[in-house]
């Protein structure tokens, strides 16, 4: 349910320690608040794609009393699929999870209505452990791309839809029960007439191949790594070996020891195209559908070892055909970087290891915290953000990065002056009198559960300096604490995810000031 918050009533400001008369005054207001089961991903994606037929279907039988008596109706003023073309608002995914019950929670708010609706029951139970959403793209440029080829056409290619009413889910934590993960594409989400599952790592159906059995996923992404236009996808993903495994290796206290793999899974391609309209065809002449039975599930290839949960995705050098995949080791507790060469077998070109000292790091997150003396000869291709701030094309300044544990917040050993005298590594911790919050909170690190800090990394200035210089972290704020429970005995969770925004809409439109 969605309620008005009382706090609506009023409104909250803050202010520069310091009020010299040029600080901007900012206020935040609370609109409402959504009332949903153990909420865990939020995932803001476009009301024109998943969704959007379950948000039509319910506006129909809302106004003409059902689907058919529409449909069939003489003055119907629409065709019969007239939602893709509407342009609605966001939408607003939220998935969940639970250590005791068997099914996950993918739950939606439209922003129009308010109509907060969940996925079937079906596709909740096959669907245990949801962490990230992310919508599914089109490709009806393909078929056009190939008749405007034949025809001799240069005219640029017609403005079509770029999202399908569909959603691609990474599933899956080191939890027993719900560590045989995958990706799976919903079709139709919310729609109780048409929504279908498939899991793209064969899982579900008994075809996982050995070697991908018992991994999990948090978070994946659409990449053209080939070069050819298809969009594939790029993934990390884990995996906790069981302690009995001879192969697997404990730690010293003798745990299993977590694996991770940044892996793609390629697109399949059609088999072949109609000579007339360039309509893309599968090997038995229907219209070709990479998610149909016959192309799933698709290859998995992997690119390197080490990333596990979070990343996001960057150009650095926009003269190479590469491009970087900064990630979040969490298990592993290392920040790495990894350039993808795109060609028709891509690989990992490069590789660095930015911070080993950064503890467990959950989120990677790209923002721009220098406004418009951000160089654009460093660009976003995923910022790695639920809530997008910054779009494809968008020039960065800094990575952050939150930390699950916090014990290294006041560690010596991982200052300036450490690594000044040959102790420290790649990354410089800056600590100063306006990026240092908390100063009083424990970061004892006996304490499992003490809290978490958020870091920022700056990209080295100077073409190529990102491979070789160190990348200066400074300390956003640390100190997050929660109490130890049941449900956060694996790892507190805090901080989690962190989120950049505009206070000013100008900036948003274009106007950089500086002020994200």
């Amino acid at each position: 349910s969605i309620d008005r918050s009382l706090a609506s009533y009023d409104r909250f400001q803050w202010f520069d320690d310091i009020d010299d008369g040029d600080n901007d005054v900012f206020s935040l207001e609370l609109l409402a608040e959504i009332h949903v089961r153990k909420p865990g991903y939020l995932n803001i994606l476009a009301g024109d794609g998943a969704g959007s037929s379950g948000a039509a279907a319910r506006e129909l039988k809302e106004q003409y009393k059902g689907w058919n008596q529409w449909r069939f109706r003489a003055d119907n003023p629409f065709h019969e699929r007239w939602w893709l073309d509407e342009q609605e608002s966001d939408r607003l995914w939220i998935t969940g999870f639970s250590l005791t019950k068997q099914a996950g929670e993918l739950t939606y708010v439209d922003v129009d209505t308010g109509h907060i609706g969940t996925v079937k029951k079906g596709t909740a139970g096959a669907i245990r452990w949801p962490n990230e959403v992310n919508s599914v793209p089109l490709h009806h440029s393909e078929a056009r791309r190939r008749t405007q080829e034949q025809s001799g056409d240069s005219s640029p290619p017609e403005v079509v839809r770029e999202q399908d009413d569909a959603l691609l889910v990474s599933d899956g934590f080191l939890v027993p029960g719900r560590n045989r993960g995958g990706l799976y594409i919903i079709r139709n989400p919310g729609n109780v007439d048409s929504e279908w599952r498939i899991c793209l790592t064969g899982g579900e159906d008994g075809r996982l191949n050995p070697e991908d059995d018992g991994w999990f996923y948090h978070r994946a992404i659409w990449a053209d790594l080939t070069g050819d236009g298809r969009k594939s996808i790029l993934t990390a993903r884990a995996k906790i070996p069981s302690i009995l495994s001879a192969s697997s290796g404990t730690t010293q206290d003798g745990k299993a020891k977590a694996k991770g793999q940044l892996v793609w899974l390629e697109r399949p391609k059609p088999y072949s195209y109609d000579k007339s309209t360039g309509t893309a065809l599968d090997v038995d002449g229907t219209v070709f559908d990479p998610f149909s039975a016959l192309n799933t599930p698709w290859k998995v290839r992997i690119l390197d070892e080490g990333p596990d949960v979070m990343f996001s995705v960057a150009d650095l050098d926009p003269t190479d055909d590469t491009i970087e995949v900064i990630a979040s080791q969490f298990f592993s507790r290392k920040l790495s970087l990894h350039s993808i060469h795109i060609g028709p077998e891509p690989r990992v070109s490069f590789s660095r290891m930015i911070d080993d000292r950064c503890g467990a790091s959950f989120s990677s997150i790209l923002a721009n915290l220098d406004g418009s003396s951000t160089p654009d000869t460093r660009t976003v291709i995923d910022s790695g953000s639920t809530v997008t701030t910054l779009k494809p094309g968008d020039a960065f300044s800094h990575l952050l990065i939150t930390n699950h544990e916090c014990t290294l917040a006041e560690d010596e050993s991982n200052s300036e002056y450490a690594t000044a005298n040959g102790q420290g590594n790649d990354a410089h911790t800056v600590v100063g009198d306006r990026v240092r919050y908390n100063a009083g909170a424990s970061t004892s690190s006996q304490n499992g559960i003490d809290g978490g800090s958020l870091f920022a990394y700056r990209v080295p200035s100077g073409r190529e300096a990102w491979k070789t210089e160190p990348w200066i972290r400074s300390v956003i704020a640390t100190g997050f604490r929660v109490r130890g429970q049941l449900g956060n005995m694996i790892n507190p969770g805090a901080p989690g995810f962190c989120y950049t925004f505009y206070p000013n809409k100008e900036d948003s439109e274009g106007v950089k000031s500086g002020k994200n």
